[in-house]
């Protein structure tokens, strides 16, 4: 190939010289009227022999090739004649050189090199001569043109007539800016022209050359076989015929590798048993051309190609019409579509304000709020924070109000604080007014020194952080499933059982078969999940209420996983803790429901967690214990468990001290009351101390004693509480004794509180107490607001409308959740009419005519 190259280099430089003497080159003038059509010089052949010196081909240039090639060159700078005549010539030449040496063998290089240079050279247009491309790119100052060359012989005519002609000319390289004036290497330039890509408008007619691959074929279903007609390569006398064209429509010619292939197999290659001969590898043995050709024409597989070929077409042209007609709808259609779209959003965008207005304009007037922001990923997998607002009115009213969703690609303390410091300021709240900030206890969000909580305190000193009450629940529950080993593994197993039942189709549909023959309500396993708060109840409720039912279904199903877990189901000890969950989960469920009220003070909170702590420590007594015990034992007799026994004692080694575990002299019932039964009470009661103690915060304890206790508050307390809030002192301490006259003795709450400072006035009288009430009702409980908001956001975000943007979203949800907000709908109208200009004439016209 490179020998090729300096070939190529040798003749466009004698090319030159013989322009520069006047001597111009002439191309011949086919007479054949397919030849006047056009092609790029960038055809697959040239990249195909490009692509082959790139890879290191082992196949070498023959002496014989590479005199004639010399000849060709000689011949070329020495006669005006057109390059049709040089290589037919030079073809010749080969042929007999062929012929006399005995021992030479055309490599396929060869072959298709010198098929390429004939094609090329008959390809000529007749209007264009090659020296007047040349002389362009040599000239400055002259306008660059392009030659384009004619496109193979017998080229399909539907291909031609639905693809504009390319105009890449041969000289297009020579012609570029980074050629000098002299072109010293011409060969470089048009390798440099082969190797670039074609264009994907202007497909070149050889992309149809039938030696790529099967799969091309598919894109040119709709047109003829590709037939070029030029003078055929002759390998040992025997050449392509020309006439097999008419004998065989379908037949199909590559002229860069001198093969022969079936157009309708190609077309429908994979399909079946299709001859490789006539579809990938091609058909090359001439000599038995004729008996090859007649074979596969009568072959099954070529029939049924050519009926299915024949029918793609037909169908085609009837249906034509009806899918142009069916396309130009629904392009019309969608261009309308797209824009009511814009106006949609455009009512969305200002229903969105309206409300966002409202809830500000509410804010400000109550001038202390607080907020609360949670995250979640949605189905489009972008991070989305949930913004909500809390503020009190005048009333003691408290509003929890969604203002929308904000999308963040990063998830730090830092992003998340720059996200929500930059829409505060946006709304026009002044920092100084935040009082309360309620988050997770992500480490993002509660982080020391990182977090959003301790950079938002850092600008807003007033803002207390509280952890979620709820998340702060659930993390206590979620403590003892991991310290407790017993109710670790009790929650493995039925982790195990959603997974085997629910996890495959043929399972749950004999557990649905057991609960129909028994008369029962369908019930299904719910799974074991940390997330949600009160799923533990649900899930353990099931298997109380199905639990014969599931131990039917284990001993139906034929799987090793059945045999184990109805073992574990069937003992004593997995259903002893099943009921000791049970009894833990109905009380905290309780609690569970009370903090997700958004009517809720911090007080209210830390009152309702001392109830609850309270209730568990009564069950720690031998009556309850003994109740739950008997329990137990009544459903394993009706089921036929086995009675419990007590394990066996374990000794632990004298290197670590010798002694046991404690249960030498228990019976059975103590070491179920001591050893589980106790232990779980006091890791829950434990856990609930420790995790809400968080949550009690010195300001708030005074805010507490100020409002809900007979007792005054000293001076210390006075002025710790006066110099946080900024209050004047003396104010605060006469406000005080002024109403803690009129407090009974007996313990209030804060809602009883509120209602006695309405009754007396005392929130237009009592000023500094009066902002100390509402602070103290503005601090957040939980975030089960940005909760809810998630389980709006999927129900508004779904799979078919995954690409929604965010200020839609943002807007629908918007509208979704505060639906209870009064729409001024005249003042919508008025603002989208006199957002455009046009909309006003349109307007103004209906309303006078």
């Amino acid at each position: 190939m490179s020998q090729i190259n300096n070939v190529l280099t040798k003749y466009f430089k004698r090319i030159k010289r013989n322009v520069n003497n006047e001597s111009i080159i002439q191309p011949a003038i086919s007479t054949d009227e397919q030849e006047k059509e056009e092609i790029e010089i960038e055809s697959p052949s040239f990249k195909r022999l490009k692509l082959s010196e790139d890879k290191g081909s082992s196949t070498s240039v023959s002496p014989t090739c590479s005199r004639a090639l010399e000849s060709l060159t000689i011949s070329a700078s020495s006669q005006p004649s057109s390059p049709h005549s040089i290589l037919s010539k030079t073809s010749s030449q080969i042929t007999s050189t062929q012929s006399s040496k005995s021992g030479h063998k055309s490599s396929p290089t060869c072959a298709r090199a010198l098929a390429l240079l004939t094609i090329s050279a008959r390809s000529l247009t007749p209007t264009t001569t090659l020296s007047s491309s040349i002389r362009s790119s040599t000239s400055t100052s002259s306008p660059q043109t392009t030659t384009p060359l004619a496109s193979p012989i017998n080229s399909p005519p539907s291909s031609t007539s639905n693809r504009s002609p390319p105009t890449t000319a041969l000289t297009s390289p020579m012609n570029s800016p980074s050629s000098t004036s002299t072109c010293s290497t011409p060969a470089t330039a048009l390798t440099s022209s082969i190797n670039s890509p074609p264009s994907a408008s202007l497909l070149p007619p050889n992309e149809r050359d039938p030696c790529l691959s099967p799969a091309e074929a598919k894109q040119f279903v709709f047109l003829r076989p590709y037939q070029p007609d030029f003078k055929f390569p002759t390998v040992q006398n025997r050449h392509f015929c020309r006439q097999w064209y008419s004998i065989y429509s379908w037949l199909e010619y590559s002229p860069t590798i001198d093969r022969a292939f079936c157009y309708v197999c190609r077309l429908l290659y994979g399909s079946g048993k299709i001859d490789s001969w006539f579809t990938v590898t091609g058909f090359n043995s001439w000599k038995n051309a004729i008996a090859k050709l007649n074979n596969h024409q009568s072959s099954v597989t070529h029939k049924q190609a050519l009926q299915t070929w024949t029918d793609l077409k037909k169908n085609y042209n009837n249906n034509s019409d009806l899918l142009k007609l069916i396309d130009k709808q629904h392009t019309k259609q969608a261009a309308e579509n797209r824009a009511y779209l814009v106006e949609i959003n455009e009512i969305i965008e200002l229903l969105q304000q309206q409300i966002l207005t409202g809830i500000l304009n509410e804010c400000h007037r109550a001038k202390y709020f607080s907020v609360i922001i949670d995250e979640t990923k949605d189905i489009a997998c972008h991070e989305q924070v949930s913004l909500v607002i809390r503020f009190v009115d005048e009333k003691f009213n408290v509003f929890e109000k969604f203002i929308g969703f904000e999308r963040t690609a990063t998830m730090t303390g830092e992003a998340l604080t720059d996200l929500l410091i930059k829409w505060l300021k946006k709304s026009n709240l002044n920092l100084q007014n935040l009082v309360g900030q309620c988050y997770d206890g992500a480490s993002n969000m509660r982080g020391e020194y990182q977090g959003v909580a301790a950079r938002l305190s850092q600008i807003a000193p007033l803002g207390i952080y509280i952890h979620c009450n709820g998340h702060v629940l659930n993390l206590c529950l979620i403590d003892v499933s991991a310290r407790v080993p017993s109710v670790r593994d009790t929650f493995g197993v039925v982790s195990s059982l959603y997974k085997l039942v629910e996890g495959s189709v043929k399972c749950h549909q004999v557990f649905e078969r057991v609960q129909q023959e028994a008369g029962l309500k369908k019930l299904t396993i719910k799974e074991v999940c940390e997330t949600r708060w009160t799923y533990r109840l649900e899930c353990l409720k099931v298997i109380l209420l199905r639990f014969n039912e599931i131990i039917t279904t284990l001993e139906v199903i034929e799987v090793p996983d059945a045999f184990l877990l109805l073992n574990s189901l069937l003992s004593f000890d997995f259903i002893f803790h099943l009921f000791i969950m049970m009894e833990i989960y109905f009380l905290t469920n309780i609690l569970s429901k009370f903090l997700q009220h958004s009517n809720v003070s911090l007080t209210d909170v830390l009152a309702q967690v001392k109830i609850t702590i309270d209730t568990l420590k009564s069950l720690q007594n031998e009556t309850e214990v003994e109740r739950i015990y008997n329990e137990v034992l009544k459903l394993c007799n009706d089921n036929g468990i086995e009675p419990p026994e007590k394990p066996r004692t374990k000794r632990i080694p004298v290197r670590f001290g010798g002694s046991d575990d404690g249960t030498a002299g228990l019976n059975v019932k103590d070491y179920y009351r001591i050893k589980i039964y106790y232990v779980i009470l006091d890791n829950i009661i434990t856990s609930i101390n420790h995790k809400f103690d968080e949550n009690i915060l010195g300001v708030v304890v005074l805010m507490e004693k100020l409002f809900l206790y007979k007792e005054c508050l000293n001076e210390d307390e006075l002025h710790e509480l006066t110099q946080f809030y900024s209050i004047n002192y003396d104010d605060l301490k006469a406000e005080q004794r002024l109403y803690k006259n009129q407090l009974n003795d007996k313990k209030m709450n804060l809602s009883e509180v509120t209602e006695l400072f309405l009754e007396n006035n005392f929130h237009m009288a009592l000023s500094p107490m009066n902002e100390l009430l509402k602070i103290l009702w503005t601090i957040p409980v939980n975030s089960c607001q940005c909760e809810r908001s998630f389980s709006c956001l999927k129900r508004l975000k779904t799979y078919l409308r995954n690409s929604m943007g965010e200020e839609r979203l943002s807007g629908i949800a918007l509208l979704n959740i505060e639906r209870n907000f009064e729409i001024n709908l005249d003042q919508i109208v008025t603002d989208f009419i006199v957002k455009k200009d046009i909309k006003k004439t349109i307007f103004l016209n209906k309303v006078l005519f």
